[in-house]
């Protein structure tokens, strides 16, 4: 081989990203510009503000409650910063909204603790506070405890075929095997404040192959045992 030939085989093969790098695929990058927020984003209540590259969300007599109009891949990873303020009572990630069902991933600030509920969306504007709601599994779900912290928090959710992971300041918190399959796959993604909240640099990647399996080693935080189960 001459060395012209050497010298463009190894720049082509240094040029070229892994084949890996393949298997995940950047498909959604918000930095909330106010001309992207109409096109991208469905407010369905509440007030919500783009300033300083977030988005500022108040609750009035109901949530707060912000949907993204980019549907979700079958395997993905979600990431974002959230600010809730002292006085929050809840702030929640609505994952594969379908049919007014959508997997809840709540920080409870009133609690102290991170959990994965079964929720239904029911947006009744003449009766307060209907809607959110758990609707099944009910005391089965996984519940940990999380101190209140006033900071942005990063968030990480991945999820995996059935299994879903939640890290939170790079420290795995805790995940889910939807083993029934009540969390249908694709649908919405969004964001729901019982109080007043912020959210940043959301994120979202598709992944395949190697990358879409669940992480190795996975250890999340002691979960709580419930003290009832409703039937």
């Amino acid at each position: 081989m001459s060395l012209y030939k050497t010298i463009v085989f190894l720049f082509l093969t240094l040029a070229i990203p892994p084949a890996v790098n393949a298997q995940s695929k950047l498909i959604f990058n918000e930095t909330f510009r106010k001309e992207d927020l109409q096109k991208n984003w469905l407010t369905l209540n509440g007030k919500w503000e783009v300033k300083d590259s977030s988005i500022q969300g108040n609750k009035d007599a109901n949530w707060a409650i912000l949907l993204c109009n980019k549907p979700l891949p079958e395997n993905y990873i979600l990431t974002f910063s959230s600010l809730a303020e002292p006085e929050t009572y809840l702030f929640e990630v609505m994952l594969n909204l379908n049919r007014n069902k959508f997997l809840g991933i709540l920080l409870n600030q009133f609690e102290n603790r991170v959990a994965i509920e079964d929720r239904g969306l029911f947006a009744n504007v003449d009766m307060t506070g209907s809607f959110i709601h758990s609707v099944g599994h009910i005391g089965t779900m996984p519940k940990v405890e999380r101190p209140k912290e006033h900071t942005w928090q990063d968030w990480k959710i991945q999820r995996s075929g059935n299994e879903f992971f939640i890290w939170i300041n790079q420290e795995a918190i805790t995940s889910f095997k939807d083993s029934t399959g009540f969390v249908k796959p694709k649908g919405q993604f969004g964001f729901a404040i019982n109080g007043k909240g912020a959210i940043r640099e959301v994120k979202l990647m598709k992944t395949k192959g190697d990358n879409s399996l669940p992480p190795k080693d996975f250890k999340g935080k002691s979960r709580i045992k419930p003290f009832f189960v409703f039937e």
